[in-house]
């Protein structure tokens, strides 16, 4: 196509002279399943999202962005490199390797012949030059990684004045493979993506510019052949003549929320003519029926600029307008979808805990058990929280939501972590209980009592036999000690020890019946040795208490022995010295 020109004012860049930036975002609701998350940068020519299951990865022009929903930020990350003296291009495509790597094709527009193919290492935040695509990028460039025994990576390279390949990347060798397999023209709103299984779904986008195009397609990756399928409902509206367009997406989340794997998401994007119309309509394609379903419409329009707007963190569809700063709220918004809304045929059937007594301060496992409504399969997922110190004893609710996993508490907040149970991995969003919840299918509330914590063991001051100044060469050293715990009882004391402060070791002590004290022994050793020691002790509840002399550790030094030529002089010197004093003694008084 000829390059779009340049639409409306072009919004000055948020981010200047820096290499990171964080935006604070405050989450408004949105009708319906859409939630509305906060205003990021606006879209360009060279435009893509990924998703990594915790956070978005946003190619933009000359930038590259990082939105991490856990704490609500938006950062800039390490500049694309500019090979030709720029960077992302019409047609850029991300994909991620389940991994450490996301993968750029770099796109073109139609007056250029480019072929630059990076990857970008999420742990280093560094970007690497990978072997160019055999074949121009454009419009209708796509990338998606498919795992398991392929690890590899499937793109289209191609576009509206060119031809379109299907080919395949092998990131073991740094090699492209051309697929002998002939694809139909594909344009803007291009998108493909895999679905675990042997079929790679693709968007054909709009190719032709004036004519709208719906062609939704699969590509067997075993048997070679290409599939048309039911196409996406992307019909006419406000004027326009329909179609896939600018901002058309795919996306599946089935590899994170597995009542999710029948299901790929999408955007039509702006319709093939005019443009540009602002599209906000969201679909749902399900693979069992090959049919397709309209969703809740976004609250923002997309379109405009070429790339794929979706993305998966956090238990969430997010979509990025990435539009110019003159479309309605101003081409920078960020949303996500809440799945938990959405109609599906699991129910709770169980909330277990993993203690039946909770105390303050000490983890708690919950087990969700769910089944699928009207079989007898059930699963299970789980999740760990803590019961903060700062909280005190009573009878508390807590309120569970399978989809997407979000976890509510009443009255305070849990601090929590993710977990796994079987091939559930559940990230919680925390959140004040609504006052509306209730035990419907999906949402089951559970109430339990949180105890007082214990008391940890009380460790007295050790006793040393021999004495610390009174050690001699190789004479062993018992340690005693007085540990009590009245409420749970003492489980197990240990003696710690370094010699000359290299490693630590580490004995049992034993209860003495008689004494009622714990001991241990240390060997002895040579002189001029230091030995330094400290005492742990566990209770029953599993609270733990450390005696080290406030952290200066107990100690003792070996005495040194002294030659023999200085002990008989110093022998001879004491009697002489003895015999004076004695005699002095009993001398009688004038």
């Amino acid at each position: 196509m000829l390059r779009k020109a340049v639409f409306g004012i072009v919004l000055a860049l948020l981010l200047i002279s820096v290499s990171t930036l964080t935006f604070s975002f405050q989450p408004v609701k949105a009708d319906c399943s859409w939630i509305w998350v906060g205003n990021t940068v606006t879209g360009t020519h060279g435009e893509a999202v990924v998703g990594t299951g915790e956070a978005i990865y946003i190619a933009r022009g000359t930038r590259f962005y990082r939105y991490t929903p856990s704490n609500d930020s938006f950062v800039e990350l390490a500049s694309p490199p500019k090979p030709d003296g720029d960077a992302f291009e019409t047609g850029t495509a991300l994909a991620w390797d389940f991994n450490n790597f996301i993968y750029a094709l770099y796109g073109a527009s139609s007056d250029e012949s480019r072929r630059w193919f990076y990857r970008y290492s999420i742990s280093s935040n560094d970007w690497e030059a990978l072997a160019n695509t055999p074949a121009d990028q454009g419009e209708g460039d796509a990338l998606a990684w498919v795992d398991g025994s392929y690890n590899c990576l499937y793109a289209t390279i191609g576009g509206e004045q060119r031809p379109t390949f299907l080919m395949r990347y092998h990131p073991s060798n740094n090699t492209w493979e051309q697929l002998p397999v002939s694809l139909p023209g594909m344009g803007d709103g291009a998108s493909m993506v895999w679905a675990e299984g042997d079929c790679l779904y693709i968007l054909r986008g709009e190719y032709l510019e004036t004519e709208p195009l719906n062609d939704f397609w699969c590509y067997n990756i075993t048997s070679n052949t290409l599939t048309e399928l039911a196409s996406i409902p992307a019909y006419p509206h406000s004027g326009g003549v329909g179609g896939v367009g600018d901002g058309g997406s795919l996306l599946y989340i089935g590899f994170w929320m597995p009542d999710q794997k029948d299901y790929i998401y999408a955007l039509s994007g702006n319709q093939a003519y005019p443009e540009p119309i602002p599209d906000n309509r969201t679909y749902r394609y399900t693979i069992s029926t090959n049919s397709w379903e309209r969703l809740a419409d976004l609250p923002f329009g997309i379109g405009y600029y070429v790339g794929c707007r979706l993305g998966y963190a956090d238990g969430h569809i997010y979509a990025w307008q990435g539009a110019p700063s003159t479309w309605a709220g101003g081409g920078d918004d960020l949303a996500k979808y809440v799945l938990s809304l959405l109609t599906h045929d699991l129910a709770i059937k169980n909330v277990t805990l993993s203690s039946e007594q909770v105390y303050v301060g000490k983890n708690v496992t919950i087990t969700v058990y769910f089944e699928k409504k009207g079989t007898a399969t059930e699963s299970v997922f789980c999740i760990e929280v803590r019961a903060d110190s700062v909280f005190k004893e009573g009878v508390w609710f807590l309120g569970v939501s399978f989809n997407p996993g979000d976890v509510w508490s009443y009255d305070f907040t849990w601090n929590t972590s993710n977990a796994t149970c079987g091939n559930y991995t559940i990230i919680s969003e925390i959140k004040p209980l609504p006052d509306e919840i209730n035990t419907a299918d999906n949402v089951y509330i559970l109430n339990f009592t949180i105890n007082p914590d214990y008391e940890k063991p009380r460790i007295e001051t050790p006793i040393q036999d021999p004495p610390s100044e009174s050690v001699q060469p190789f004479q062993n050293v018992k340690v005693k000690v007085n540990v009590t715990d009245y409420e749970s009882g003492v489980r197990n004391v240990t003696l710690c020890y370094s010699v000359n402060y290299g490693e630590w070791k580490t004995k049992p002590m034993t209860l003495n019946e008689t004494l009622g004290l714990y001991e241990a022994e240390i060997e002895g050793y040579e002189a001029e040795t230091t030995i330094a020691y400290y005492i742990v002790a566990y209770d029953n509840a599993g609270n733990r208490e450390v005696s080290d002399n406030n952290g200066y550790c107990y100690q003792y030094h070996v005495i040194p022995e002294l030659p023999l030529n200085i002990i008989l002089p110093l022998f001879m010197l004491t009697t002489v010295i003895t015999t004076v004093l004695l005699k002095k003694k009993i001398k009688p008084k004038p």
